[in-house]
């Protein structure tokens, strides 16, 4: 596999956690009915924020991890 297609690869992977977070923060926001409360959707909505986080440091870092 070259550089080229390693790069697509890192890109498609933060574009689909990002995707995953953008769906999490939306079921956040239904779940959470009065100000003040935490529902169990912000546990799943912070999880994907640190897999979205790890994905752009992948991507950031290139092939220099390996």
């Amino acid at each position: 596999m070259d550089w080229i297609e390693r790069e697509r690869q890192r890109v498609a992977e933060a574009e689909a956690e990002a995707r995953r977070f953008l769906k999490r923060v939306a079921q956040w926001k239904a779940a959470r009915k009065e100000p003040g409360t935490h529902p169990r959707e912000s546990g799943a909505m912070k999880r994907a924020s640190m897999d979205l986080s790890r994905a752009l440091a992948t991507l950031r870092k290139g092939d220099q991890i390996r």
